[in-house]
């Protein structure tokens, strides 16, 4: 197994023009933005990624990062242990041109000529992969207090007539008026 590397780096270009791969590991603390935002300062991004030039003069950099995350659920506000795992497929380009010419129809980052760290071409994808919420849905929060999911049903006479309560206070307005 491979040591983490903080400060991984690659050639894009390079890689593209011999359709190299990266595969490696670095650690949350390299990622400035993602890092808060997971719970584990001690865990580690699997990377994988693919570089290739493509049909638009562009490096297309795709692969998966992935990462164990603690995230805390909205409803309960205790903590759930969820993989992050980003796909991505992506084009890197130099020029501001090339990426007003793509966008939106192809994800594009621009770069410097030379070397990038890895974290900077998967960090944002990682971002966006954390799910809004935790427990995908509310029923399914291990955590959520168990009389609250009793005691939600609707009488089948209130269902037909959801507004019915409100003429009583209506009426008890006018009576106060």
């Amino acid at each position: 197994m491979t040591r983490a590397d903080e400060k991984a780096s690659i050639d894009p270009n390079d890689a593209a023009a011999h359709s190299r791969s990266w595969i490696g590991r670095v650690p949350v603390s390299a990622f400035e933005r993602l890092s808060p935002l997971i719970g584990k300062p001690d865990a580690e991004v699997e990377v994988e990624l693919t570089f290739e030039p493509d049909a638009n003069g562009t490096v297309r950099v795709s692969g998966v990062a992935s990462v164990n995350a603690i995230l805390e659920c909205h409803r309960c506000l205790e903590d759930v242990r969820q993989e992050i795992v980003a796909e991505l497929d992506l084009r890197l380009t130099s020029s501001e041109d090339k990426l007003k010419e793509l966008m939106p129809a192809l994800d594009v980052m621009v770069i410097d000529v030379g070397l990038i760290p890895i974290v900077a071409i998967v960090e944002d994808d990682l971002i966006m992969s954390i799910p809004a919420r935790a427990c995908t849905t509310e029923l399914n929060c291990p955590n959520a207090p168990r009389e609250l999911a009793s005691s939600t049903s609707v009488a089948e006479d209130d269902s037909s007539r959801p507004f019915a309560g409100l003429q009583a206070l209506k009426n008890s307005n006018k009576e106060e008026c």
